[in-house]
């Protein structure tokens, strides 16, 4: 029980200071602003590899339906 309230106290007196510190607001805005452009570059690349995996999918599947056609005409 004890160990709950130091943990409480001091996770409210860090959180409290972090939201008080402008370098921290400055860090959390930058890397917000990272992470979105990450995000937005990587959507286009996103897009095109579902794309890709859809069509190799679709390949896989003509081919195995193929082969096993090929395998049931030898028996």
């Amino acid at each position: 029980m004890f160990s709950k309230l130091v943990n409480f106290w001091v996770n409210k007196a860090v959180t409290e200071s972090l939201l008080n510190s402008p370098k921290f607001h400055q860090f959390a805005a930058k890397t917000h602003h990272h992470v979105n452009n990450i995000s937005k570059n990587a959507a286009p690349m996103i897009s095109e590899s579902t794309n890709r995996a859809a069509i190799f999918a679709k390949a896989f599947k003509e081919t195995v339906i193929k082969e096993s056609e090929a395998l049931s005409k030898k028996k």
